[in-house]
């Protein structure tokens, strides 16, 4: 839990002429101190004790990242909420953050656990739950996808570790201006988009200031807005030469991107955003990876709320073999009055084929609700499966 320490402890061993037996924070968790500087006088003494707590009052405790400590039943709902939580508070930090490699190696690691035990649930959170700060909340979506294509990858611990810390920090020298650009409908103005096109080589210079000396993730960070086309940045570089699982990045950066909604715009359906990338395979995108995305998140992923053949209207509960068939929770009856209970329908027959996607509010039911769909996850299958 964050820490809620009390000034009067500050105020008894703060001692001017002394040094600090502590690291001294802001409530914003900015290092205002170290833990050895001397306190020079009692009007520096004053602001300190006014100001300063001994831990930062957003900063998170460290994530757990065992795949063995992850057991019975647990909320991907909850899950992504923490994640993004505890990302916000790291790339609000920047270049104060303690502990920074082993904390997002940690939070990598835990969505990787996390998607192991659950990808249908996690899924489902990246599509329903709402989270209060888009750039956190974007990179732990781009995370939670690639996490679910890698497993079907021949990929190493480490490369996919490094692939899904780079997918978390690659924004980390703009993540307040993504925060502004979320709910801005204008064109970007000059100075934005010097900062966007810069951020790739800023991000990755930041990365080393906080003692990051991973080669592939660095590359990662700088690389994961180059083109097929040859039209990305900042190094414009042509496929050939484009670090695979950098595309990898690319894609999934792209995915995440049209599946959430901004303040001025909805979101794509994720059929159609699919279909957009599926649609430009070979030339913006590699082959082998859109027809991973799409076999991986299924045309209706987890999470996409569908109408069926015979009129119900429900969520994708889970994925099953074909992509276009999977197992629906259907919520309103085929006159629209709501069922008591979920009601599963499988796609794959003919009744309840999938006639169409549909939005949310045509469901009406909020996603404090449907979380408890996926609350009961053992071993990655539903509850309900």
């Amino acid at each position: 839990m964050p820490s809620t320490e009390k000034k009067a402890p500050l105020d008894s061993i703060l001692k001017v002429g002394e040094t600090l037996p502590a690291d001294i924070y802001a409530a914003n968790g900015l290092l205002l101190l170290r833990k050895g500087h001397y306190v020079l006088n009692e009007k520096q003494r004053e602001r300190l004790v006014a100001l300063g707590m001994t831990h930062p009052a957003s900063a998170l405790p460290p994530v757990e990242s065992d795949l063995a400590r992850i057991s019975g039943e647990f909320s991907p709902f909850e899950e992504i909420q923490y994640a993004a939580r505890h990302l916000d508070y790291l790339l609000g930090a920047g270049l104060s953050a303690r502990g920074f490699e082993q904390r997002v190696r940690a939070l990598a690691n835990r969505l990787i656990a996390f998607t192991e035990k659950a990808p249908d649930g996690m899924l489902a959170s990246l599509l329903l739950v709402p989270l209060s700060k888009y750039s956190s909340a974007h990179s732990i979506h781009v995370g939670i996808i690639l996490a679910v294509l890698t497993r079907r990858l021949d990929l190493e611990t480490s490369p996919r570790n490094s692939l899904i810390s780079a997918a978390l920090t690659m924004n980390l020298s703009i993540a307040s201006l993504m925060d502004e650009l979320h709910h801005q409908s204008s064109p970007l103005s000059q100075e934005q988009r010097n900062l966007i096109e810069g951020h790739p080589l800023l991000s990755s210079a930041m990365l080393r200031e906080l003692g990051i000396t991973d080669e592939l993730w660095h590359l990662l960070v700088q690389t994961h807005h180059e083109k097929w086309d040859g039209k990305g940045y900042p190094y414009r570089l042509d496929k050939e030469n484009i670090e695979s699982l950098s595309h990898l990045l690319h894609l999934a950066d792209v995915t995440a991107a049209k599946l959430v909604p901004r303040t001025y715009r909805s979101a794509m359906k994720p059929n159609t955003a699919l279909a957009q990338i599926f649609m430009e395979a070979n030339a913006l995108f590699d082959y082998r990876f859109t027809s991973l995305l799409v076999k991986e998140l299924g045309i209706y992923p987890p999470g996409s709320f569908v109408q069926l053949a015979n009129q119900e209207m429900g969520v994708v509960l889970s994925r099953r073999e074909r992509a276009d068939e999977p197992c629906v929770a259907v919520l309103r009856r085929n006159d629209g009055a709501p069922y008591n209970k979920p009601q599963l329908r499988e796609a794959s027959t003919h009744e309840y084929r999938i006639l169409q996607a549909i939005d949310q509010k045509q469901i009406g039911i909020r996603p404090q609700y449907l979380a408890s769909l996926w609350a009961r996850h053992r071993s990655g299958s539903s509850a309900y499966k």
